[in-house]
């Protein structure tokens, strides 16, 4: 539980809360939209 919490802490901007990946590369965009799993999609982030 704690390993999960602490990798979703560290992928969100402590500053101003935004998700530190790179939205607009479009491979990574279309990578979230799609995949319904959120341990899959924990692990692509």
């Amino acid at each position: 539980f704690l390993v999960k919490v602490k990798k979703i802490l560290e992928s969100i901007c402590v500053n101003c809360g935004k998700l530190k990946a790179d939205i607009s590369d479009p491979n990574f965009a279309d990578k979230i939209r799609h995949i319904r799993d959120p341990k899959t999609r924990m692990g692509v982030v």
